[in-house]
């Protein structure tokens, strides 16, 4: 018998952390292309949804999907007879073909609140690389680094940004990005970058990240470079064909600022970074004092629409790709995420140090 259950979740209401929390950072790219109605067909609901993927998806060529035969495999199991919830099993047999965090479908209820939701679980089955109570007791809490700025309260949820002289070498700068979904203003930015100027070398945090603003991303990441640096294209798909792509090339610009850092910056990775922590990432990848140390990323490279099928199921799907590259030149897909540099794993039971930030010091010393 065939399951249609992975990566389907029922909920009263957007309660859940999974799946959904890692959903939230892509309306700033949303777009309405249809509105609802009602009165449509099980059938007509399964041709629609299969015809958008097909017409709007833009990695299907990446992610090895062939949406004929995908649609025509599940054709014969959408009845007139079956359930709204049987209906909803078989789109997301789709969903997760997409293996995209970014494409999702869900429903909701005449409250508003959600009552089936369909996305791909790129976390599961990575290990845990940031421990919240390791880094405050050991790098950046009052106790061991008294001298540490923040941005809003460490342990908080107003929290935007840690700064400062890590105790482990004062020397060595650390910053923590928590999220990219806040507001830090170009005048916080140089406050930032002046205070650490004088380091050897520099720690970025972006782990647990799952994106937010994408400007905000390369606004950090322009602190980096002194000279504008090409960092890759968004291929976006622009037409019903599969071949109906155009490609827009993309520049880092260096920051109009006095307090740019050149010197060598580890940034630290692990699965839960996604989507504009993705964009951070691809931005500063060129450039040659950037080393990427920790876990696989999750990647969201591509902009993200949105609508409504016509019986007022909502849709989610990544419209486009970016692909970036390395320091050598080489084109690199982006959107499943790619590995550090230097991979470390954080031992959890080791309350004395986070192994990833150890192996950054190491590395910059």
């Amino acid at each position: 018998m065939m399951s249609y259950s992975k990566g389907l979740i029922r909920v009263k209401g957007i309660k859940i952390i999974g799946l959904l929390i890692l959903f939230l950072s892509i309306y700033s790219c949303e777009k309405v292309f249809i509105k609802p109605k009602s009165g449509t067909s099980n059938t007509e609901i399964f041709e629609e949804y299969t015809q958008l993927v097909a017409e709007k998806y833009g990695m299907l060529e990446f992610k090895k999907v062939d949406m004929t035969h995908l649609s025509d495999s599940l054709r014969p199991f959408v009845t007139e007879e079956m359930t709204t919830d049987s209906l909803f099993g078989v789109l997301n047999v789709i969903v997760q073909r997409l293996k995209d965090g970014h494409s999702a479908l869900f429903t909701k209820d005449l409250n508003g609140e959600s009552t089936n939701f369909s996305g791909y679980d790129f976390i599961s089955g990575y290990p845990i690389s940031l421990h919240g109570g390791i880094l405050v007791d050991n790098y950046v809490g009052a106790t061991v680094a008294p001298e540490m700025n923040s941005l809003g309260t460490i342990g908080e949820t107003d929290l935007r940004m840690i700064y400062g002289l890590l105790p482990q070498d004062n020397e060595i700068a650390y910053i923590r990005i928590p999220s990219f979904n806040v507001s830090i203003s170009t005048e916080e930015l140089e406050t930032v970058f002046q205070s650490l100027n004088s380091a050897k070398g520099m720690i970025v945090d972006i782990r647990g990240n799952t994106g937010g603003d994408p400007i905000l991303a390369t606004n950090i990441a322009a602190y980096f470079t002194d000279q504008e640096v090409y960092i890759g294209y968004e291929n976006f798909k622009i037409g019903p064909g599969e071949d109906d792509f155009s490609k827009s090339p993309a520049n880092l610009k260096p920051a109009s600022s006095d307090y740019r850092f050149l010197k060598p910056v580890a940034v630290l990775t692990d699965r839960f970074v996604y989507s504009a922590a993705t964009t951070f990432c691809y931005s500063v990848n060129p450039l040659d004092n950037v080393t990427f140390i920790g876990q696989r990323t999750g990647g969201g490279s591509g902009s993200v629409a949105a609508g409504y099928l016509a019986n007022g199921w909502i849709w989610n799907l990544s419209v486009s790709e970016f692909v970036g590259v390395d320091d050598d030149g080489s084109e690199q897909h982006l959107d499943n995420g790619f590995e550090p540099d230097i991979n470390v794993l954080l031992d959890t039971l080791d309350k004395t140090q986070d192994e990833i930030i150890e192996r950054a010091i190491l590395e910059l010393q």
